[in-house]
Protein backbone atom coordinates (compact mmCIF):
# COMPACT_ATOMS: atom_id res chain seq x y z
CA UNK A 1 0.00 0.00 0.00
CA UNK A 2 3.09 2.47 1.09
CA UNK A 3 4.26 1.51 -2.66
CA UNK A 4 1.09 2.21 -4.41
CA UNK A 5 0.66 5.86 -2.93
CA UNK A 6 4.47 6.48 -3.70
CA UNK A 7 3.32 5.13 -7.46
CA UNK A 8 -0.30 6.80 -7.75
CA UNK A 9 1.44 10.38 -6.44
CA UNK A 10 3.71 10.42 -10.30
CA UNK A 11 0.17 10.22 -11.65
CA UNK A 12 -1.49 12.95 -9.35
CA UNK A 13 -3.61 10.30 -7.49
CA UNK A 14 -3.79 8.69 -3.74
CA UNK A 15 -3.51 5.03 -3.79
CA UNK A 16 -7.10 5.36 -1.97
CA UNK A 17 -8.61 6.80 -4.95
CA UNK A 18 -7.12 4.06 -7.45
CA UNK A 19 -7.70 1.04 -4.57
CA UNK A 20 -10.95 2.46 -4.22
CA UNK A 21 -11.23 2.90 -8.10
CA UNK A 22 -10.51 -0.57 -9.06
CA UNK A 23 -12.64 -1.84 -6.23
CA UNK A 24 -15.95 -0.34 -7.78
CA UNK A 25 -14.65 -2.06 -11.36
CA UNK A 26 -13.97 -5.60 -10.67
CA UNK A 27 -16.67 -5.29 -7.74
CA UNK A 28 -14.76 -6.10 -5.07
CA UNK A 29 -13.90 -9.53 -6.23
CA UNK A 30 -10.03 -9.15 -5.70
CA UNK A 31 -8.35 -8.75 -2.83
CA UNK A 32 -6.94 -4.86 -1.71
CA UNK A 33 -3.97 -6.89 -1.90
CA UNK A 34 -4.47 -8.43 -5.24
CA UNK A 35 -5.46 -4.61 -6.81
CA UNK A 36 -2.31 -3.07 -4.83
CA UNK A 37 0.08 -5.21 -6.21
CA UNK A 38 -1.29 -5.22 -9.83
CA UNK A 39 -1.72 -1.52 -9.81
CA UNK A 40 1.96 -1.26 -8.72
CA UNK A 41 2.92 -3.69 -11.71
CA UNK A 42 1.17 -0.72 -14.06
CA UNK A 43 2.12 1.99 -12.57
CA UNK A 44 5.56 1.21 -12.32
CA UNK A 45 5.18 0.21 -16.51
CA UNK A 46 3.89 3.84 -16.92
CA UNK A 47 0.01 2.70 -17.18
CA UNK A 48 -1.54 4.88 -14.99
CA UNK A 49 -3.90 6.76 -17.59
CA UNK A 50 -4.75 3.38 -19.01
CA UNK A 51 -5.30 1.22 -15.99
CA UNK A 52 -8.66 1.81 -15.16
CA UNK A 53 -10.16 0.93 -18.78
CA UNK A 54 -7.45 -2.43 -19.11
CA UNK A 55 -9.05 -3.10 -15.48
CA UNK A 56 -12.57 -3.19 -17.42
CA UNK A 57 -11.43 -5.16 -19.83
CA UNK A 58 -10.01 -8.00 -17.52
CA UNK A 59 -13.83 -8.29 -16.08
CA UNK A 60 -15.58 -8.41 -19.02
CA UNK A 61 -13.01 -10.93 -20.31
CA UNK A 62 -12.79 -13.24 -17.45
CA UNK A 63 -16.96 -12.98 -17.56
CA UNK A 64 -16.70 -13.75 -21.64
CA UNK A 65 -14.24 -16.81 -20.93
CA UNK A 66 -15.21 -18.31 -17.89
CA UNK A 67 -12.13 -17.46 -16.58
CA UNK A 68 -11.20 -16.11 -12.92
CA UNK A 69 -11.29 -11.98 -12.38
CA UNK A 70 -7.47 -12.80 -10.61
CA UNK A 71 -6.11 -14.73 -13.77
CA UNK A 72 -7.20 -12.39 -16.00
CA UNK A 73 -6.49 -9.30 -14.36
CA UNK A 74 -2.83 -10.47 -13.76
CA UNK A 75 -2.58 -11.45 -17.70
CA UNK A 76 -3.36 -7.94 -18.83
CA UNK A 77 -1.21 -6.01 -16.32
CA UNK A 78 1.50 -7.73 -17.26
CA UNK A 79 0.80 -8.75 -20.69
CA UNK A 80 0.46 -4.77 -21.29
CA UNK A 81 3.08 -3.52 -18.86
CA UNK A 82 5.97 -5.96 -19.86
CA UNK A 83 5.02 -6.21 -23.44
CA UNK A 84 4.13 -9.81 -23.21
CA UNK A 85 1.70 -10.68 -26.23
CA UNK A 86 1.61 -14.23 -25.22
CA UNK A 87 -0.05 -13.66 -21.67
CA UNK A 88 -2.98 -11.41 -23.28
CA UNK A 89 -3.35 -14.63 -26.23
CA UNK A 90 -5.13 -16.34 -24.01
CA UNK A 91 -7.65 -13.84 -23.00
CA UNK A 92 -8.12 -14.10 -26.79
CA UNK A 93 -6.67 -10.46 -26.68
CA UNK A 94 -4.10 -10.90 -29.81
CA UNK A 95 -2.22 -7.40 -29.78
CA UNK A 96 0.91 -7.40 -31.55
CA UNK A 97 4.17 -5.25 -30.60
CA UNK A 98 4.78 -3.72 -34.14
CA UNK A 99 1.59 -2.71 -35.72
CA UNK A 100 0.69 -0.81 -32.15
CA UNK A 101 4.25 0.95 -31.85
CA UNK A 102 3.91 1.75 -35.80
CA UNK A 103 0.36 3.33 -35.23
CA UNK A 104 1.63 4.73 -32.12
CA UNK A 105 4.63 6.52 -34.22
CA UNK A 106 2.77 8.03 -36.73
CA UNK A 107 0.21 9.30 -34.72
CA UNK A 108 2.99 11.34 -32.27
CA UNK A 109 5.12 12.23 -35.79
CA UNK A 110 7.78 9.70 -34.90
CA UNK A 111 9.65 7.22 -36.37
CA UNK A 112 9.13 3.60 -34.78
CA UNK A 113 12.79 3.17 -33.91
CA UNK A 114 13.15 6.45 -32.09
CA UNK A 115 10.49 5.26 -29.67
CA UNK A 116 11.81 5.23 -25.83
CA UNK A 117 10.61 1.69 -24.11
CA UNK A 118 8.43 4.32 -22.04
CA UNK A 119 6.38 5.18 -25.67
CA UNK A 120 6.87 1.33 -26.75
CA UNK A 121 4.96 0.58 -23.87
CA UNK A 122 2.30 2.83 -23.97
CA UNK A 123 1.88 2.08 -28.05
CA UNK A 124 1.21 -1.35 -26.22
CA UNK A 125 -1.02 -0.89 -23.89
CA UNK A 126 -3.15 1.42 -25.37
CA UNK A 127 -3.65 -1.01 -28.40
CA UNK A 128 -4.78 -3.65 -26.08
CA UNK A 129 -6.92 -1.43 -24.59
CA UNK A 130 -8.32 -0.53 -27.30
CA UNK A 131 -8.67 -4.18 -28.52
CA UNK A 132 -9.93 -5.06 -25.09
CA UNK A 133 -12.87 -2.81 -25.70
CA UNK A 134 -14.15 -3.32 -29.18
CA UNK A 135 -13.55 -7.41 -28.63
CA UNK A 136 -15.79 -7.24 -25.33
CA UNK A 137 -18.04 -4.33 -25.90
CA UNK A 138 -21.15 -5.95 -25.47
CA UNK A 139 -20.58 -8.30 -22.19
CA UNK A 140 -22.71 -7.21 -19.83
CA UNK A 141 -21.08 -6.84 -16.01
CA UNK A 142 -24.02 -5.71 -14.45
CA UNK A 143 -25.96 -8.93 -13.37
CA UNK A 144 -24.08 -10.86 -10.23
CA UNK A 145 -23.17 -14.05 -11.14
CA UNK A 146 -22.46 -16.56 -8.89
CA UNK A 147 -18.72 -16.69 -9.56
CA UNK A 148 -18.75 -12.81 -9.16
CA UNK A 149 -20.01 -13.73 -5.81
CA UNK A 150 -18.11 -16.43 -4.91
CA UNK A 151 -14.63 -14.58 -6.00
CA UNK A 152 -16.13 -11.55 -4.10
CA UNK A 153 -16.45 -13.46 -1.13
CA UNK A 154 -13.05 -15.18 -1.25
CA UNK A 155 -11.64 -11.63 -1.36
CA UNK A 156 -13.77 -10.23 1.49
CA UNK A 157 -12.42 -13.29 3.97
CA UNK A 158 -8.82 -12.55 2.54
CA UNK A 159 -9.08 -8.94 2.95
CA UNK A 160 -10.64 -9.71 7.04
CA UNK A 161 -7.62 -11.97 7.35
CA UNK A 162 -4.99 -9.50 6.82
CA UNK A 163 -7.03 -7.24 8.84
CA UNK A 164 -6.21 -9.88 11.48
CA UNK A 165 -2.71 -10.77 11.05
CA UNK A 166 -1.81 -7.13 10.79
CA UNK A 167 -3.48 -6.92 14.53
CA UNK A 168 -1.70 -10.11 15.97
CA UNK A 169 1.38 -8.95 14.10
CA UNK A 170 1.33 -5.40 15.93
CA UNK A 171 0.16 -7.24 18.85
CA UNK A 172 3.14 -10.05 18.82
CA UNK A 173 5.73 -7.85 17.62
CA UNK A 174 7.09 -6.31 20.62
CA UNK A 175 7.37 -9.69 22.20
CA UNK A 176 9.51 -10.86 19.35
CA UNK A 177 11.45 -7.98 19.58
CA UNK A 178 12.19 -8.47 22.95
CA UNK A 179 13.10 -11.85 22.37
CA UNK A 180 15.07 -11.06 19.28
CA UNK A 181 16.99 -8.50 21.46
CA UNK A 182 17.52 -10.60 24.54
CA UNK A 183 19.19 -13.88 23.87
CA UNK A 184 18.92 -15.19 27.81
CA UNK A 185 14.80 -14.06 27.41
CA UNK A 186 14.50 -16.54 24.68
CA UNK A 187 15.95 -19.32 26.01
CA UNK A 188 14.54 -18.90 28.91
CA UNK A 189 10.79 -18.50 26.70
CA UNK A 190 11.42 -21.94 25.10
CA UNK A 191 12.54 -23.97 27.96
Amino acid sequence: IQGLNSLAATFGKTGDEILSSLKEITKGQLSTAELAQQANLALSAGLGNQLEGLTEVSLKASRALGRSLPDAFTRIIRGAGKLEPELLDELGIFTRIDPAVEKYALQTGKAASSLTNFERRQAFANAVLEEGQRKFSSINTTTATSAEKLEKLAATLVDIGTKIGSFVADVLAPFADFITDNLAAAVLAIS
